[in-house]
């Protein structure tokens, strides 16, 4: 099966481990892709978002499946011009892709449904929002949310009214362009986050879907969530404490709703939804959706995932999903990320990484080969990533896996897990406090 990966970072790099590892043979082109993904396939040039160009080498080169990694490019509208010429796509339509561009759309559309997530408003004008800070009325924090894509900064949580017209002015006048005129203020969500992964075929016809385990990231860059956020320090999954009808609970109103939501909007879903969830006193609300795969989650499901990925992406992108059971490994996995000096702020790049051979699957996410040496290349440089039976032996592995990957001033967090480890060996529920 020859597969175009669009994308070049650690998500990818998982996702092309995975393709390359099943029984089916995979001719793997990836577009821009890296010199670790190099090393998997070939690579290629190519502007994604640009979708005539994509197309026009999809014409040239006929794959038989487009796996699009990250955002930009679907909410561009590369999967419907690759679409239109017959080629099937593992990503959503422009229009289902707003879910994820557009704060004030998905809130929208959460909202229509009936979905359970956090009371908002939707502000374009600067004395209509100042106005809204001072009469606030659901407490501090106020979440800020740019309307569309910041390159992942566009969320702020302002602790007081100062900050919050701060914040507020500075998306007004461009912080991130036109990203962040239109702007989502929200009521702030106390509780356990997580990631959950949803296949999804519907359209007019029909709506199917087949949930992945529930994942936990930490954004934090410092041990005991401590830091700036970052793009994610590790995650871990499915989480030991999270009690088959808890996920049953989440399909019947989060999932369910938004499958259902997408066929009655005339909506089409080829591809993967990512809830962000948050478990608060009352059940889980709907944070924000995503439409591809997370990163670090991805690195966690890859190792999980006990089934063929090709043929199980393909089965998406084709629309022929049925609501199923996924096929996974009876275990816990876990991945690290190992990030640069000077990470989240800045990236120290050129650094020699020395990698022996350690006992984990290591990821590349910001590196690039000089002189035939492994080099920095970016902020979130390497995962490591495990699966074992068990959330504390998952752990004990990477730990294992530690010393065989190193470079002057890496930054890690040795607490991926530790804290959801506690909280179930205290014989504690997603119900209790977090």
């Amino acid at each position: 099966m020859k597969i175009l990966l669009l994308g070049s970072g650690g998500r990818e790099h998982a996702l092309a481990l995975k393709l390359k590892a099943a029984s089916t043979p995979v001719d793997l082109v990836s577009a821009p892709g890296s010199d670790a993904l190099a090393e998997l396939g070939t690579c290629v040039s190519l502007d994604l978002e640009d979708p005539a160009s994509v197309a026009a080498w999809c014409t040239a080169h006929r794959p038989d499946l487009v796996v699009a990694g990250p955002e930009l490019p679907l909410v561009g509208g590369v999967a419907d011009a690759v679409r239109a010429l017959g080629i099937p796509v593992f990503g959503h339509d422009a229009a289902t892709a707003r879910l994820e561009g557009s704060k004030a759309f998905a809130k929208d559309f959460m909202v229509r449904h009936g979905i359970p997530c956090a009371a908002s408003h939707t502000v374009a004008d600067l004395e209509e929002g100042e106005a809204l800070i001072h009469r606030w009325s659901y407490g501090y924090p106020i979440v800020l949310k740019a309307d569309g894509l910041a390159a992942g900064k566009g969320v702020v949580l302002a602790q007081n009214e100062a900050e919050a017209l701060e914040t507020f002015r500075a998306f007004m006048a461009g912080q991130f362009g036109d990203a962040s005129r239109t702007v989502v203020f929200e009521e702030p969500l106390v509780g356990m986050e997580l990631s959950l992964h949803v296949l999804v075929n519907a359209d007019a016809d029909r709506g199917t879907c087949a949930l992945l385990p529930a994942c936990q990231d930490h954004k934090r860059i410092f041990e005991g969530d401590r830091g700036p956020n970052t793009g994610g320090m590790g995650a871990f999954g499915p989480i030991p404490f999270l009690r088959p009808e808890d996920v049953a609970r989440m399909h019947v109103e989060l999932v369910e709703p938004t499958v259902q939501g997408l066929r009655r909007d005339g909506l089409t879903a080829r591809g993967v939804l990512f809830l962000g969830v948050m478990w608060t006193a009352s059940g889980p609300k709907l944070l924000e959706y995503n439409v591809r795969f997370g990163d670090p989650e991805t690195q966690v499901l890859m190792q999980l995932l006990d089934e063929d990925l090709a043929g199980l992406l393909l089965e998406v992108a084709e629309g022929r999903l049925a609501s199923r059971d996924v096929k996974l490994k009876p275990h816990t996995a876990i991945a690290m990320v190992l990030a640069a000096e000077d990470y989240p702020e800045g990236a120290k790049k050129g650094v020699p990484i020395s990698i022996e051979t350690p006992a984990a699957t290591v990821i590349h996410a910001g590196t690039r080969k000089q002189d035939g040496q492994w080099v920095t290349n970016g902020g979130r440089v390497l995962n490591l990533a495990a699966s074992a039976p068990d959330l504390a032996a998952a752990r004990a592995a990477l730990e294992a896996a530690l010393p065989h990957v190193q470079w002057p001033g890496m930054q890690l967090r040795r607490d991926i897990g530790l804290k959801a480890l506690a909280h179930a060996q205290a014989g504690k529920t997603v119900q209790d406090a977090w």
